[in-house]
């Protein structure tokens, strides 16, 4: 049943989208800048954060401005890395996501805010993150069902904080969503 409303409601939100899809300017990844390195220290965002989210010590590359070692649960899959070639770091809610609900109208500074922000990133296995792509919760979730319910919180927390535009059809299907794996 959940998958043929999710079929529907997919299909509603992708029909509807196109209605003012011409209006957005295309997507551009590069608008959203890059990894920061806020305090210079040769370590970019990613590799902070890999550093914070590891349980164990870390291990870096000959000049340190990388991670390469160290202990991290994905929680969209449940499974521990050693290896931080073998993660990504996701954002929770993609860029591409964002910009078709409102970020193509933020300043470049907030756009690189959000694309930095620890609030919206997770490591995560490397094949799981290119599965969801460029997903909201209406088309993915995460295969470890346990992180679902925070994931679809999360995921909402965080397109309120930026003011992101989700429609009607969506948010139900993102509520319902809610109810199945929250409750």
């Amino acid at each position: 049943m959940f998958s043929r409303l999710l079929a529907f409601v997919t299909f509603t939100i992708l029909a509807a989208g196109t209605a003012f899809s011409d209006q957005i300017p295309k997507y551009d990844r590069d608008l959203f800048g890059g990894w920061s390195d806020a305090d210079r220290d040769c370590q970019n965002m990613r590799h902070e954060l890999l550093q914070d989210l590891s349980t164990a010590v870390v291990s870096f590359s000959q000049n340190t401005c990388r991670v390469t070692r160290g202990k991290w649960l994905d929680p969209y899959t449940d499974k521990i890395f050693h290896e931080s070639r073998l993660l990504d770091i996701d954002h929770l809610v993609p860029l591409k996501y964002s910009w078709d609900r409102g970020a193509h109208e933020w300043t470049s500074t907030k756009r690189h805010q959000f694309a930095n922000d620890p609030i919206n990133l997770f490591a995560v296995e490397k094949r799981v993150n290119r599965q969801k792509s460029a997903h909201g919760p209406t088309e993915w979730l995460p295969p470890n069902i346990k992180f679902r319910c925070q994931y679809i919180l999360r995921f909402q927390r965080v397109v309120k904080l930026y003011g992101l535009n989700q429609n009607a059809a969506e948010l139900r299907m993102i509520e319902q969503a809610q109810q199945q794996h929250c409750d």
